[in-house]
């Protein structure tokens, strides 16, 4: 699948929304959604299941002065192709990085261009059963008084949503770097270390934020309805994380 966003939006909103609407032959009611978004985007605007029509929606949009990304739906960044930390510790000049198998990364806070935070959403979903002895009729008529109840079993299902805030690093020619929060060993923070993971993790972040003060930092994924508005209408937050981090982070790297 091919997968089509616009970002940077600049310009009169009006006007914008009515070239938009012209290209996707919608209304400009329907399109003013996709066109006005905080920070000019990115969002995703289209998807389609070949490169041609990909590539004609791409060349409309550059036509219309709109900046543009387009991702091939195999080639989104995941856990396969990051570097998932276990442990760090900031030194002077940058981060020492430790993953779960042992290996060593070292960064200089100077080559750091992207802070990303968000936060996943999993949901988990639990059932529970429950008995109880009820009154019947018929049963009491066809034993003349004898049995009076009957067992009925209902089921009740609770669905619960977790957030897993999270820190991508960005660094030329290196893996993602990621930094989550319930997987991290805090213990390497020393004197700084807090109470809870969420108090070590908002530290570490604002750390980072401030010795890498050259880096761009964007923290847009953090809540379910900045994801949704990113994703549209297609795709959902709880299971398209990590095309939504894709497209932000090619918003910023892009050369369009």
């Amino acid at each position: 699948m091919q997968i089509v966003a616009i970002y940077d939006v600049q310009g009169d909103i009006a006007h914008r929304t009515q070239e938009f609407a012209a290209i996707f032959g919608i209304t400009p009611y329907e399109a003013r959604s996709r066109v006005n978004l905080p920070g000019g985007g990115p969002a995703i605007v289209a998807s389609f299941a070949n490169d041609g029509p990909a590539t004609s929606c791409v060349e409309a949009l550059h036509g219309a002065g709109f900046k543009t990304i387009c991702i091939d739906s195999t080639k989104l960044e995941n856990d396969q192709n990051r570097f998932i930390v276990q442990r760090l510790t900031f030194s002077a000049e940058g981060l020492q990085l430790l993953d779960q198998v042992g290996e060593l990364l070292k960064v200089n806070y100077t080559d750091i261009v992207l802070l990303l935070r968000g936060a996943g959403i999993i949901n988990s979903v639990e059932s529970e059963k429950t008995t109880k002895k009820k009154f019947a009729v018929g049963r009491a008529l066809a034993t003349g008084g004898l049995v009076m109840r009957k067992k009925v079993t209902s089921t009740t299902t609770n669905v619960n949503s977790e957030r897993q805030p999270f820190c991508h690093i960005y660094v030329p020619d290196l893996p993602t770097i990621v930094l989550r929060q319930s997987m991290l060993d805090y213990t390497a923070l020393g004197s700084e270390c807090k109470l809870s993971r969420e108090a070590n993790f908002t530290w570490i972040c604002a750390e980072l934020r401030r010795l890498c003060d050259a880096a761009c930092w964007d923290d847009r994924l953090q809540t379910r309805p900045s994801l949704a508005q990113l994703l549209g209408p297609v795709f959902n937050p709880e299971n398209d994380l990590d095309l939504a981090i894709t497209i932000v982070v090619k918003s910023y790297l892009s050369t369009d």
